[in-house]
């Protein structure tokens, strides 16, 4: 049984105020035709369609339009889960009926529980196990953390188990020993609760794992497939890819590749000093990223981020390792400068001179102006 492992679309997210519909729509359509092309037997998506649980309707439209063409144009299966970002009730609405086309969305512990046969294999497929909600629904008082809460959902799974059949899990989980590097992340619980122990899944002869952005491998049966697009910075250093899966229904022989997509625009970060970083842009291929600028100038910089974005238009975040390195001693000295020896300062760094008497004397009148329009509260000072 040949299969597609993908995960984490988070359709509708917005990075640094900027919608990634556009984005998304092409990573999408890159994972169908890479599925036409392997000609894959099941399409698995292990969580987080959406970024939240009300996507905006553009995200809704996307996964409709992607859904329609995995069944149109594979025939094969399509089994999907709701993650921690998702509502589990939108994602699984009209689940019965579009199941009977192709397309199982498990959105529910009850459904979870009954495997689904693809190609020999029973696919077990486990949305977002919160364990408020698994108590609630086992019954089981004992349920408090993560990996109790797996523990009674796989108990219950195994009540289906067919010895004669290999089986896969779909589960969107923090599985122990993984590595988390990305901010977009979100944290499934505090001070380690969320955490799942990897021995869980012995029973199962590949686990398709969703939640964590990076492509990693817990072992060579259980795989986190990763996002299809970089969601932070802190993701740059990412190679985004799908799974492609062969499983022997007899002897449960698993062999796994990475196939890798190319987004639209790539998420980078950049470092430099502002004029090089702007005569060396017209030698760049790649201009139109996502980028984080670091600028290593020393001293005051005026319009910073509008003059990289003449030439760098999609510049979303800038930074500065000067202001970073600021130490307790200078921020002192700052607090115990004066208004004037303040404003001084920043003249000198920005503009390379001194103020005028004329300057000084205008900035102490307006200084002088707002003291006596805003009086300033117990306290405070300028």
């Amino acid at each position: 049984m040949k299969f597609l492992h993908t995960a984490d679309w988070h359709l509708g997210r917005i990075f640094h105020q900027l919608h990634l519909t556009d984005d998304q729509a092409v990573a999408l359509d890159q994972i169908v035709d890479i599925a036409v092309a392997e000609k894959v037997d099941a399409v698995i998506v292990a969580g987080d369609l959406y970024d939240r649980a009300v996507p905006p309707p553009e995200a809704v439209a996307l996964l409709d339009r992607t859904w329609a063409r995995l069944i149109s144009e594979t025939g094969a299966p399509i089994i999907a889960i709701p993650g921690n970002h998702d509502s589990a009730t939108r994602v699984g609405y009209g689940a019965s009926l579009l199941a009977k086309s192709g397309l199982h969305i498990v959105a529910n512990f009850e459904e979870a529980i009954q495997p689904i046969q693809v190609g020999g294999i029973d696919v077990f497929a486990l949305p977002f196990a919160e364990p408020a909600e698994v108590r609630a629904w086992a019954g089981a008082s004992e349920v408090r953390d993560h990996a109790t809460a797996m523990q009674v959902c796989l108990d219950r799974m195994r009540e289906n188990f067919s010895p004669d059949r290999r089986r896969m899990l779909v589960a969107h989980a923090f599985v122990a020993g993984a590595k988390t590097e990305s901010e977009s992340e979100r944290p499934l619980s505090v001070g380690g609760a969320g955490t799942v122990p990897y021995e869980l899944f012995k029973d199962f002869d590949y686990v398709a794992l969703g939640h964590l952005h990076a492509p990693q491998t817990i072992a060579p049966n259980c795989l986190y497939s990763g996002s299809p697009l970089k969601y932070s910075f802190s993701e740059a250093s990412h190679k985004k890819s799908v799974v492609i899966g062969e499983m022997d229904p007899v002897s449960g022989d698993i062999n796994v590749r990475l196939v890798p997509l190319k987004p639209r625009r790539d998420v980078r970060n950049l470092e430099g000093e502002l004029l090089k970083l702007i005569s060396g842009a017209s030698n760049d291929p790649k201009r139109l990223d996502y980028l984080r600028v670091t600028l290593t100038d020393q001293g005051a910089l005026l319009n910073a981020i509008s003059r990289l974005r003449e030439v760098y238009p999609n510049v979303l975040q800038i930074e500065r390792t000067y202001l970073q390195k600021t130490s307790a001693s200078q921020i002192q000295k700052r607090r115990e400068s004066t208004e004037t020896e303040l404003f001084s300062n920043f003249y000198r760094e920005a503009l390379d001179g001194e103020p005028s008497p004329e300057e000084l004397s205008l900035f102490q009148q307006a200084i002088n102006e707002l003291n006596r329009s805003e009086p300033l509260s117990e306290g405070a000072s300028l």
